[in-house]
């Protein structure tokens, strides 16, 4: 009978990480971002895969997000989701599920999907959302886009409700 024995760690490798695992996984995520050393943002999640070993490199939030988003006067809008990714190459967070926002001007938005451009302080959507107004007026439509302080709001086929006084 005879033995051979082989030490070939590059094949042997390949199968400590498979190409879907992710190539990190932290728990209590607490992220911040500045933009001139201003604090813009601050991100937490209480759990995150990175995947920014695949081409197109992102992290996933599986687990749902909560941003705090800042304005210049130091105001926060806080933004929640069931679940999240953050694309490095575009800067982009796509949030899923339940998303919830509640803007420092007292509005609260609900929507199904929401995005977060990062780079450009932006937040859209072309999903159906409803918005509870400070005043009481509610408000239905099919997408909008805004800047991140919520100062600027463009919404689309809008259906609401709105009081006036007599």
């Amino acid at each position: 009978m005879f033995f051979s024995c082989n030490s070939n760690t590059r094949s042997s490798s390949r199968y400590l990480m498979s190409e879907e695992a992710p190539i990190a996984e932290g728990f209590d995520l607490n992220l911040k971002y500045t933009d001139s050393g201003r604090l813009t943002a601050i991100l937490k999640a209480p759990r995150v895969f990175d995947f920014t070993n695949k081409s197109f490199g992102y992290y996933e939030f599986p687990e749902g997000i909560i941003l705090d988003i800042i304005d210049k006067e130091g105001k926060v809008s806080v933004i929640t989701s069931d679940y999240a990714i953050s694309y490095q190459q575009t800067g982009l967070i796509d949030m899923r599920g339940n998303v919830d926002i509640q803007t420092a001007d007292s509005t609260h938005l609900q929507a199904k999907q929401l995005y977060w451009d990062k780079s450009i302080n932006w937040v859209f959507t072309d999903q159906p959302y409803k918005s509870y107004l400070s005043d009481g007026n509610i408000n239905e439509a099919d997408g909008f886009d805004a800047n991140q302080d919520f100062t600027i709001l463009n919404s689309r086929i809008n259906d609401g409700v709105i009081l006036i006084e007599d």
